[in-house]
């Protein structure tokens, strides 16, 4: 791996934040609504935040991060638009593996983590089948303890990775790397946003928050193919008021595997949140 800086010599990867989602469904995203609930401003999303955390790892690592790596992030405190934060990795003892945590221009830790290299033996093993297709229901039902009980199959979200929306979504994170355009690969934050897409399109959602994802990375997903995300729901919690539901899902290119994660989101907001 090339060398990155550690927590002493400051950030490895600075970045300016963007709401890529202003006018999004999910009114988190909304200055007004998330005022709400008591946050200063819209929130960015945790899939851009994860995208930046992504950065300094793929910069050392090449397309090889994406073929057996993983990063695990959990999201603390909001980013806002517009803020400059910072990507900060620490080497962590006994293998190739780092801490990272994502900082605010206030020096507040707003997501904390973990990333580890491409394993020797390639991607792990994901049992396909555990992952059944399914059909997104035409009018999603409200998300409910019922509607979200664990061992529910959420249907199947299908996209096709098209060149445009990869570059796009390339400037709107202000990605600096080239690996993406050079390589023909999909942003991982993008792969993502297909694991946020099994949620809200299963359910009817108000205002939701993305709070925690462990992901490992089983391969590249070329850009122009068909992307599909399968889930399955593990379970139910509460905290603080809030409700969240976690699930595992599976992310596949051209039907090839390419992302698996343990998604966590509060998904319905308790007051004063």
């Amino acid at each position: 791996m090339a060398r990155m800086t550690s927590a002493t010599a400051g950030p490895a990867y600075q970045v300016r934040a963007r709401n890529l989602a202003p006018d999004s469904d999910n009114k988190i995203h909304d200055d007004e609504v998330a005022r709400r609930f008591g946050f200063s401003g819209a929130l960015v999303p945790g899939v851009e935040v994860f995208a930046y955390a992504v950065h300094p790892f793929a910069r050392a690592y090449g397309a090889a991060f994406f073929d057996g790596g993983g990063l695990a992030i959990r999201f603390r405190r909001p980013v806002y638009d517009g803020e400059l934060v910072g990507v900060v990795a620490d080497p962590l003892s006994g293998g190739d593996a780092w801490a990272l945590r994502v900082i605010g221009p206030d020096g507040e830790v707003r997501a904390t983590g973990s990333a580890r290299g491409p394993a020797a033996g390639g991607p792990p093993q994901v049992d396909i089948d555990r992952f059944r297709r399914f059909a997104v229901p035409a009018e999603p039902p409200p998300a409910t303890p019922e509607s979200l009980a664990a061992g529910t199959v959420l249907g199947t979200v299908v996209e096709t990775a098209e060149p445009g929306a990869c570059t796009d979504y390339l400037t709107g994170i202000n990605e600096t790397s080239t690996l993406y355009t050079d390589d023909g690969i999909v942003h991982p934050g993008l792969l993502l946003r297909m694991v946020n897409a099994a949620l809200f399109r299963n359910v009817a959602l108000g205002p939701w928050i993305h709070t925690e994802s462990d992901c490992a990375f089983l391969g590249t997903a070329p850009v122009g193919a068909t992307l599909s995300a399968r889930a399955v729901v593990t379970g139910l919690s509460s905290r603080n008021h809030n409700d969240y539901v976690h699930y595992d899902a599976l992310v596949l290119a051209d039907d090839a595997p390419v992302l698996l994660a343990r998604h966590t989101a509060i998904y319905r907001l308790g007051a004063g949140s």
